[in-house]
């Protein structure tokens, strides 16, 4: 694992996705950028112009970044052989979801999800049924 060095800068996971008929300016985007840095917990925001022109900004996260979050959690319980659970705290739509050693995934279903994602990648599901698979296992998030 990398260890962030002191004044080091760390890149953040995702970029911006911007849709919409309206086209923010670069000092606009950079603070929304710093909103979702100071807060994490908010999805996106709507731009909305005095002309009825909108935009939605939301993070855009690179496909597999979650693969990554579950490899992070099974390197933390390899590196603290003590540790018997992580427990990955809840949202509104989303309750808290504890990991195992057994089960190193940041969502309950994340062993269907590594499937899924393994299935596409060897070519024995399309990329749109693996968009169905997943959508049908976020639709009964609770």
């Amino acid at each position: 694992m990398n260890a962030i060095k002191p004044g080091a800068l760390r890149q953040r996971p995702w970029s911006l996705l911007v849709a919409g008929d309206l086209t923010p300016n670069r000092e606009v985007l950079d603070e929304v950028e710093n909103v979702f840095e100071l807060n994490p917990s908010i999805p996106g925001l709507e731009l909305r112009a005095e002309d009825g022109r909108t935009c939605t900004v939301v993070r855009d996260y690179p496909a597999g970044h979650t693969a990554e979050v579950d490899d992070a959690l099974e390197v933390i319980f390899a590196e603290q052989g003590e540790l018997a659970e992580i427990v990955v705290l809840g949202q509104e739509a989303r309750p808290a979801h504890t990991a195992t050693r057994a089960a190193p995934y940041w969502h309950r279903d994340g062993k269907a999800i590594a499937d899924i994602s393994e299935k596409m990648e060897a070519g024995e599901i399309s990329p749109a049924e693996a968009i169905d698979m997943l959508k049908s296992l976020f639709e009964t998030d609770r």
